[in-house]
């Protein structure tokens, strides 16, 4: 199924009318009509009753609106915690750095940064080994000497 198509469709069976959806959807009504023909001509059913008031939906049409006013329930849900998530730090971060600095200068500073951001969780790596970061061995690397190779800063 198109899901531009669903889009229109729920628009239409929201609004009860061509023209009114249209402008929501910044369509003309003929283009909105178009794209409901096909999507009756796709599903092989009738989804609205055209009727002097506006239009009606059919029970294959309300099963439809069900299943779409779902569908945009659970995208305006999952638009809401992306959006908060640009506002929360949260999650795995996997640091790597000398023996010495980790436990003498950066762990003892870890509390206050829990407690700043309870939903983050530091795996400390405390090793002399340089970890390789673009092979994803840890997300970041603490050293006190420039990387012997470039580090590239595309995100995956």
């Amino acid at each position: 199924m198109d899901w531009d198509k669903l889009r229109i469709f729920h628009a239409v069976a929201d609004a009860g009318s061509l023209t009114h959806a249209g402008d929501t959807l910044h369509l003309s009504q003929s283009a909105v009509s178009r794209q409901i023909r096909a999507l009756e001509e796709s599903l092989n059913a009738t989804l609205f009753h055209r009727h002097a008031r506006g239009l009606i939906l059919t029970e294959q049409g309300e099963l439809l609106f069900d299943a779409t006013r779902s569908m945009s329930k659970r995208l305006d849900a999952a638009s809401a915690r992306i959006r908060d998530s640009e506002e929360e730090v949260f999650g795995q971060l996997r640091v790597t750095t000398t023996i010495g600095f980790g436990s003498l200068w950066l762990a003892p500073r870890l509390r206050t940064l829990y407690a700043d951001y309870p939903d983050l969780n530091i795996d400390l790596m405390l090793e002399e080994r340089v970890l390789d970061l673009p092979m994803r061995e840890a997300d970041v690397a603490i050293r006190m000497k420039s990387p012997a190779r470039p580090i590239s800063c595309a995100s995956a």
